[in-house]
């Protein structure tokens, strides 16, 4: 399948503020992927590794770290914010990574594999994973747990915005989060196939909760299309403001799919 170049753009224009926003993956996906390897990854291939926030997590667990991602704009402020000398970022796609066959111990996805060819990228993980090696995909639920009225708030802004972005003359492509599982079993080449799920508790603050809102992809794609859109967004903002405290608790839920070589 081509490479659908409307699912690399959508996240042009705003990794900063991505990057600012959305949530560091919780420690625990580590541990849990750590349980079904033979002993100490050697080396993570982050797919999609977007600013980079999905790779850090393996900062102080893997000698060599590699984020692949094809979006300029994601993979610089990566590169600004990488710390560690273990972790470089270069560009690639999830089924041209250009990495060496049987070279990776854990490959993973986080938030982004909705938007990938599903089984070209499988082909892809194959090869590049070693023998036992760990394919991990990891989204969290969109909007996170913080108020029932903020969050059908986001759900209607959302449920708009993928409306007005859905009828671009090429729109970008995504497949059911709900089927992972099903299609990492109709692969047909993997060992063993799991889900588990998992949860992190973060300190937030209105401008990151609109912040979370105005990073997902369909809204900076409505924005573009449809200026409107701007009034469901001032409304949104002003739910969060009205309905939040200046810090408060926020939760994620994640769901992490597991496939061994």
């Amino acid at each position: 399948m081509k490479i659908v170049q409307a699912n690399i753009d959508r996240f042009s224009g705003f990794a900063g503020l991505y990057h600012s926003s959305r949530p560091v993956p919780p420690q625990i996906i580590t541990k849990i992927i750590g349980a079904y390897l033979p002993s100490n990854p050697q080396t993570v291939v982050d797919i999609g590794s977007g600013t980079g926030l999905s790779a850090m997590m393996w900062q102080n667990l893997s000698p060599r770290v590699i984020g692949i991602e094809p979006n300029d704009d994601m993979r610089a402020v990566a590169e600004s914010n990488a710390r560690a000398g273990s972790i470089v970022f270069q560009k690639g796609f999830s089924n041209r990574t250009g990495l060496p066959s049987d070279s990776a111990d854990v490959v993973t996805v986080s938030q982004a594999f909705h938007w990938m060819d599903i089984h070209s990228t499988l082909d892809e993980v194959y090869r590049i994973l070693k023998a036992h090696g760990v394919f991990a995909v990891f989204d969290c639920d969109w909007p996170p747990a913080v108020d029932w009225v903020v969050e059908k708030a986001f759900k209607s802004l959302h449920q708009k915005c993928d409306r007005v972005a859905a009828a671009k003359e090429e729109p970008a492509i995504q497949n059911d989060k709900s089927a992972y599982v099903q299609r990492f079993n109709e692969y047909g080449k993997f060992r063993f196939v799991k889900e588990v799920t998992c949860h992190s508790a973060e300190n937030c603050t209105p401008e990151r909760m609109i912040g979370l809102a105005l990073s997902q992809g369909s809204i900076q794609d409505a924005l573009k299309i449809e200026p409107s859109v701007q009034s469901e967004i001032d409304a949104f903002c002003d739910t969060v403001k009205a309905r939040c405290d200046a810090v408060f608790d926020i939760v994620f839920s994640y769901r992490l799919r597991l496939a061994i070589k």
